[in-house]
């Protein structure tokens, strides 16, 4: 299966982390035999182009979106990151007939 892994954070808050945890699903899917490519929204600018080369050819059969943070813990002024996170979903949704499953840190606090 073609999968295409992306961690949605952007934010640096405090510090930049590192998207280990969907690098070890790209890991354990990598050794499984599926195509896997994985794309760091962390490390790019503007991820709209990149995200849609992605999404090209060849073709995901299978997207999943990491999302880290809901807002950015400062509780005199929060900057919340969902929205954001959201329109990497969209993006997803809308280019591609591909199911996209999302999860991680920021998306599993939810009940």
């Amino acid at each position: 299966m073609r999968v295409l892994l992306i961690s949605a954070n952007t934010e640096t808050i405090n510090m930049p982390t590192l998207p280990m945890g969907l690098g070890c699903v790209a890991a354990a899917l990598a050794e499984a035999g599926h195509a896997v490519r994985f794309l760091d929204l962390m490390a790019v600018g503007t991820w709209r182009r990149l995200l849609e080369d992605a999404l090209a050819d060849p073709a995901p059969e299978i997207i999943g979106i990491s999302i880290r943070n809901i807002d950015d813990q400062n509780i005199a002024s929060p900057d919340f990151l969902l929205e954001r996170a959201a329109e990497v979903v969209r993006a997803g949704r809308d280019a591609s007939a591909a199911p996209v499953v999302v999860g991680g840190a920021g998306y599993s606090i939810f009940p």
